[in-house]
């Protein structure tokens, strides 16, 4: 029992470092600062308001909080290679910022609208080609992007 329970001390630890991050130090998708969840179908760092509009697109984000849950050995692992960098390469690599405008993040139906474009129509996602070359996997298959 002590052993999972210094495992358990070791993954936060792990978690709240990756947190220090310059990246991982806003939510990936509305930049407030000091993300308190984790979006487990992507691997990115998010805070509690971007984390119930995930859950609630289609289909729904796993999203997990930082402090209040457990962390698998698998899942430490994949947030390291993912992260907020790499899921702004992956789903905002299409994404303008001269010529594309974010939303205004205290307009909770803006910020959902703007998910959904990002997630459920992938509209900024990158190509195929490049998700390979970044080595995305799914946590929940284990399996790459083809």
């Amino acid at each position: 029992m002590a052993a999972k329970r210094k495992q358990e001390e070791k993954h936060l630890k792990l978690l709240r470092d990756m947190t220090t991050l310059q990246h991982n130090r806003k939510c990936f998708d509305c930049d407030q600062r000091g993300p308190t969840y984790v979006n487990m179908t992507i691997g990115s760092f998010v805070c509690t308001s971007c984390s119930g509009i995930l859950r609630g697109l289609n289909p729904p984000h796993r999203v997990k909080s930082i402090s209040m849950t457990t962390f698998t050995q698998q899942e430490i692992e994949f947030l390291q290679k993912h992260g907020n960098e790499v899921c702004k390469q992956i789903w905002l690599g299409l994404y303008d910022e001269r010529s594309s405008v974010y939303p205004d993040f205290r307009d909770p139906q803006k910020v959902k609208d703007f998910l959904q474009e990002k997630y459920e129509k992938k509209r900024w996602t990158s190509k195929t080609d490049d998700l390979k070359y970044l080595g995305f996997q799914h946590i929940s298959t284990g399996t790459t992007l083809s």
